[in-house]
């Protein structure tokens, strides 16, 4: 080897050691919001044990059917409630400080949840907590997408969603062996730390640019890039002239830009298409009906374990497909796991309803046959939490314009919540009124259109910085890839 080949590689290898530990402050950004995803998770988590818990403890004598199941579907109506004052919340105080304001309903949330001294405590406790779940979740997309660079972009998005899976994991597991209002008690401790925690974070620099605080921002991604803030790197300086540039342009578009200018803009209405398309089928497909009644839900099928175990392990898949979505969603890309994820869900749902119309041949033909249900919701569970539930998300925080992802998102999002509350409060009725097996064939008919709808709207965004997804979603020239520090090392 020359010493000229001698010395590329060791600058190959110094710029790689460079951009790792540039890398550290993005992840730990991740790490503190992870925090507030976990709790995030124990509100999806929550309803499965603690409805059971509930039930048997007598704490509550007139409760009934009705009472659970809104109990259940309220924190989803909490959600889509917090969802549009979000996004004024986080164009007008910033993300930083909408991720802190939602750490407000969720410990107080949680402290009815641990004090119910009457029936109306639950409702309200469940609301709160979902409106909480809402402004994080739609804070916090954006605040990463706004943070990370390209490369991590789509890793670090996943990776909070795995911490929103692991909490919910155990709320299955931990609320399997404990009440409700203990584990409501856990809940209540851990929102107060994550919003203690977010004080810690610096502010987006996009949003600070778009306030005229040039030197904040360059001193916040400074600190996000391992930077010095006193010395800048260039890098960090075009950085910030391309923000500018953005932000100067958004301000432009603004101008003119009213609510409802939103149904005749075409860019901003393709974003809309597209982010509320994902949401309402990442719904649709009946996701997060199973997460709230995973319990129940093996009651009706059964299972060769018992139904809090059964959730245990339904836990522990979604997990395992969230943790594969952040390993594949920078190299594989966002619209192929959607695609896929669509497809195994559609084909699991299937099965799934085909099974409930023969239960009765198949325990007859089989005492195994009950391996069939706990495996189909294991692969059904694990490519809904590698897809539609972590990338609608992700996408909808990368293709909505910079200058309206604040109102755009919130509406987007609350669009997405009304959909959950309706599948959620209608799923007990659902499956009074046209059986266990029907509805399962409901739910395959909405991820089949779901699955058309993602193949011809959906663009791909891996390895585009937000300018270029904006200008691709706008029908320009959005096809070429940010030519970031990585790229200078591959080359």
């Amino acid at each position: 080897m020359s010493e000229t080949q001698i010395n590329k590689t060791l600058q190959k290898k110094e710029q790689n050691s460079l951009i790792n530990s540039a890398h550290i402050p993005q992840y730990l950004v991740c790490g503190i919001l992870s925090l507030g995803g976990f709790v995030g998770g124990t509100v999806t988590g929550w309803s499965s044990p603690a409805l059971t818990s509930i039930h048997s403890s007598n704490h509550f004598p007139s409760l009934t059917t009705a009472d659970l199941s809104w109990i259940a579907s309220i924190a989803t109506l909490g959600s889509s409630a917090g969802s549009p004052p979000c996004g004024y919340l986080i164009r007008k105080f910033g993300r930083k400080n909408s991720l802190i304001f939602s750490s407000i309903p969720y410990a107080i949330g949680y402290v009815a949840l641990t004090f119910p001294l009457k029936i109306w405590m639950l409702y309200v406790g469940r609301f709160l907590v979902g409106f909480g779940y809402g402004v994080m979740l739609i804070a916090g997309s954006v605040y990463l997408s706004e943070i990370a660079e390209s490369e991590l972009r789509g890793r670090l998005s996943v990776i909070w969603f795995v911490m929103i899976r692991i909490g919910t994991l155990f709320d299955y597991g931990v609320g399997s062996v404990l009440p409700y209002n203990h584990l409501s008690a856990f809940s209540a401790l851990l929102s107060v730390a994550f919003g203690a925690s977010i004080f810690l974070l610096p502010e987006s620099p996009r949003w600070l640019i778009s306030k005229s605080r040039r030197e904040d921002a360059i001193e916040s991604l400074c600190w996000l890039q391992s930077c010095d803030k006193k010395v800048p790197s260039q890098n960090i300086l075009d950085e910030i002239q391309e923000i500018e540039a953005a932000a100067q342009k958004a301000n432009e578009e603004n101008k003119n830009l009213t609510i409802a200018s939103y149904f005749t803009n075409g860019v901003v209405l393709k974003s809309v298409l597209i982010a509320s398309t994902l949401m309402i089928f990442k719904e649709a497909c009946g996701g997060n009906v199973f997460s709230y009644f995973t319990v129940q839900t093996f009651e009706k099928t059964g299972s060769p374990f018992g139904s809090h175990i059964s959730g245990v392990i339904i836990g522990v898949a979604q997990l395992l497909g969230t943790t594969l979505a952040a390993c594949c969603v920078d190299k594989i890309g966002r619209k192929i796991l959607l695609l896929s994820s669509f497809i195994i869900m559609t084909l699991t749902l299937i099965i799934l309803s085909a099974f409930q119309q023969f239960k009765t041949e198949m325990d007859e033909l089989s005492p195994n046959s009950g391996w069939i249900p706990l495996i189909s919701f294991m692969i059904y569970h694990w490519a809904y939490s590698g897809g539609p539930y972590v990338l609608a998300w992700t996408v909808s925080s990368e293709v909505i314009p910079t200058n309206v992802i604040g109102s755009v998102t919130g509406l987007v999002t609350a669009v997405g919540w009304m959909s959950a509350f309706i599948m959620t409060r209608c799923y007990q009725d659902m499956i009074d009124g046209i059986g266990v097996s029907n509805s399962f064939w409901v739910f395959a008919i909405f991820s089949t259109i779901g699955t058309i709808c993602v193949y011809f709207l959906v663009p791909e965004t891996v390895g585009r910085n937000l300018e270029n997804i904006h200008k691709q979603t706008a029908g320009e020239n959005g096809e070429t890839r940010e030519h970031s520090k990585q790229d200078d090392v591959e080359i």
